[in-house]
C-alpha cells in the first residue's frame, strides 16, 4: 500500500509537468486513496489537477478531449487488485516511463472537481441523436445505460427475446451488440459514441455537456 501510494505521488509529480490531469477511481476506498495521491503530487509540482466522478477511464479520457487537458488518471480497484490506466486527450495509452522527470515539490497547484461527469458524457455523445430504438440490454458503466436512454432505448433489467444487447468493455472503450443472433464490435472513440453511431437519425434537440471554463 505505501509503496503504492508512493509510486502514485510520483506519477502525479511528473503529470504535472504535461499539464491540467483529469483523475477518477472506482471500485473502493483503496482506488479513491490512490487517485488522490497522484493528485497531491500532481498539485505540490505546480500541477492543476481535475478530480471527477466518473465511473470508468472512457469517461476520464473524454473529459480530457472536451476540456483539453492533458492526460486523464484512472484507478480501479477489484478485491486486492488495483489497476492503473493512463492516456492523452487522443485516447492513447501512455507509458509513465515516457513521462517527463517530476520538477522539485512544494509549488502550489490546483485542485478542483468536475461533479456529473457520467452524465455530461452521455449527454454529449448522445444528445442531437435519435435512434430507432426498441428493447435493449445492458452490460457496461452507467453512462451506455443513460446514453441509449437518452436517444430513445427502452433498457430492460434482462435481456428479452427480438432485444438488442449492447456490451462494453469494463472501463468504457469498446462495445459490441448483439442482435437476432449476430455479434460485431461497433466502431467509435468509446463505448457511448459506437452507441450513439448505431442505427442513429438526427432530431432537433442540441447537444450539450459540461460548460467549458
Amino acid at each position: 500500500m505505501l509503496c503504492q501510494g508512493r509510486e502514485l505521488f510520483e506519477l502525479g509529480a511528473r503529470l504535472a509537468r504535461s499539464g491540467t490531469v483529469a483523475i477518477g477511481s472506482a471500485g473502493g476506498e483503496r482506488a479513491k486513496l490512490l487517485a488522490r495521491a497522484a493528485g497531491c503530487g500532481a498539485a505540490l509540482a505546480g500541477g492543476e489537477v481535475r478530480f471527477h466522478d466518473g465511473t470508468c477511464a472512457a469517461c476520464g479520457v473524454w473529459l480530457v478531449g472536451y476540456y483539453g487537458f492533458a492526460a486523464a488518471l484512472f484507478v480501479r480497484q477489484e478485491g486486492e487488485e488495483v489497476r492503473v490506466h493512463l492516456h492523452d486527450r487522443a485516447g492513447r495509452a501512455l507509458d509513465a516511463a515516457s513521462l517527463p522527470a517530476a520538477g522539485e515539490a512544494g509549488a502550489a497547484g490546483s485542485w478542483d472537481l468536475l461533479a456529473g461527469a457520467d452524465c455530461a458524457w452521455a449527454a454529449n455523445r448522445a444528445g442531437d441523436r435519435l435512434t430507432r430504438g426498441g428493447v435493449a440490454f445492458v452490460r457496461g458503466p452507467a453512462a451506455l445505460t443513460m446514453a441509449l436512454e437518452r436517444m430513445g432505448w427502452t433498457v430492460t433489467k434482462r435481456p428479452l427475446p427480438g432485444g438488442t444487447v449492447f456490451t462494453s468493455d469494463g472501463e468504457g472503450f469498446t462495445l459490441t451488440v448483439e442482435r437476432n443472433g449476430s455479434r460485431r464490435i461497433l466502431p467509435g472513440a468509446d463505448a457511448l459514441d459506437a452507441a450513439a453511431g448505431y442505427g442513429e437519425e438526427p432530431r432537433a434537440i442540441p447537444a450539450f455537456g459540461p460548460q467549458r471554463k
